[in-house]
């Protein structure tokens, strides 16, 4: 093999991993999974805004939103008015908000938190798999499957899954096509060389992911207009793979800068409407191509914002957060108890709501598995 060839499928595949995976066998009727991460840790307290706290005046003064600046949902919380559509998705008994999401000795930083959430883990405890990796296992790989799940975007694997999964990251379903079709078949031959060996599996692999994109995906037409943002655009290839014959049990898209430790009240509205506009674009597709049941849309961040404001018009890392769960078989309303804003540990509110209560729910009651690992959890019944 040309040494041209080997660096140019060598920076392909870093870019777009596909790794293999020795699974038993899950078929049945296609659903997916969206989960979508809030990267910087998103501020619940602005994002669901509990009006009648008084401690939330007090410890934001100029942070804190009144009720005129919501779109109340009931006699104690107000969504954010940028959040237009997610509040009619809950008035209409398709979103579930699940209050007080945290975990035991929370971690401040970004990088171990969001290690610590995705992975289920104890605070002290290191563990190489996403909480959903196991439940990944049971799906075999087809020409309709040819991946475990996709991550959408920029946004890097992280510890969602594990490397005996085959995880597919792109960044549109036409760019994946045009670059790996670049990539000559037979261009390497296997040899005693783990490396040159490893590059062959890898381009096998991708080969196959591109056939199977090319038949089912490619000539997939959105009818609806998805505005011109990184989150939309994930969106909009969400519901392209959605819409086609293509089988992925998980599909995975971020959202970044969420990370507001100043001027928050402008760049927290211009997320949440971002978020917003894309989730209203991606649910009327669903809705029109009655979709919609199929579908469940899960929030995640690696914690919440300190209740008490910063002095640079912003807040600081924080602890639990509120999450949302949008789909057509949701039982909307509110999940989980608020935490207290009069009983907080150096100005953080402490979680009433463990993650792996969260998860066990979608494990439990979207993909059927009723003795996943989280099964001793509590189920907090959204499904």
């Amino acid at each position: 093999m040309r040494r041209r060839e080997f660096i140019k499928l060598s920076l392909f595949t870093a870019s777009m991993v596909l790794l293999p995976v020795d699974i038993e066998a899950k078929q049945g009727n296609k659903r997916t999974l969206v989960l979508v991460e809030l990267n910087g840790g998103n501020d619940g307290l602005n994002t669901v805004v509990p009006f009648n706290e008084k401690n939330y005046y007090t410890l934001r003064p100029t942070l804190s939103l009144k009720k005129e600046q919501l779109n109340e949902v009931d006699k104690s919380f107000g969504i954010n008015k940028s959040l237009r559509w997610v509040s009619k998705y809950y008035r209409d008994g398709n979103c579930a908000i699940v209050h007080g999401l945290g975990y035991d000795k929370p971690n401040l930083s970004h990088f171990r938190s969001i290690e610590i959430i995705e992975t289920a883990s104890e605070s002290n405890e290191y563990l190489d798999k996403g909480w959903i990796a196991n439940e990944l296992k049971r799906y075999s790989l087809s020409e309709t499957r040819p991946a475990n799940a996709i991550l959408l975007g920029s946004r890097k694997k992280g510890h969602l899954f594990s490397d005996d999964l085959n995880i597919l990251q792109i960044k549109n379903i036409d760019h994946f096509i045009k670059k790996s079709s670049s990539i000559k078949s037979k261009s390497i031959d296997f040899t005693k060389n783990p490396a040159f060996d490893f590059l062959k599996f890898q381009e096998n692999m991708i080969q196959r992911a591109n056939s199977s994109f090319k038949k089912y995906a490619r000539d997939i037409k959105i009818k609806n207009s998805f505005e011109e943002s990184d989150i939309s655009n994930s969106f909009k290839e969400a519901a392209r793979l959605i819409k086609s014959k293509i089988d992925i049990p998980v599909i995975k898209i971020s959202q970044k800068g969420y990370d507001t430790h100043s001027n928050q009240i402008q760049r927290h509205k211009e997320l949440l409407r971002d978020l917003d506009t894309a989730l209203a674009s991606f649910v009327k597709e669903l809705k029109d191509e009655k979709l919609f049941d199929d579908v469940l849309i899960v929030t995640y961040s690696e914690f919440g914002r300190r209740v008490k404001e910063n002095g640079s018009a912003g807040t600081d890392h924080g602890t639990a957060s509120c999450q949302f769960v949008i789909g057509g078989r949701v039982k909307g309303g509110m999940y989980g108890k608020p935490p207290s804003l009069d009983k907080l540990k150096k100005n953080n509110l402490i979680y009433t709501t463990h993650y792996r209560s969260y998860y066990n729910t979608i494990l439990t009651n979207w993909f059927g598995n009723k003795s996943n690992q989280f099964s001793s959890y509590e189920n907090l019944g959204f499904l």
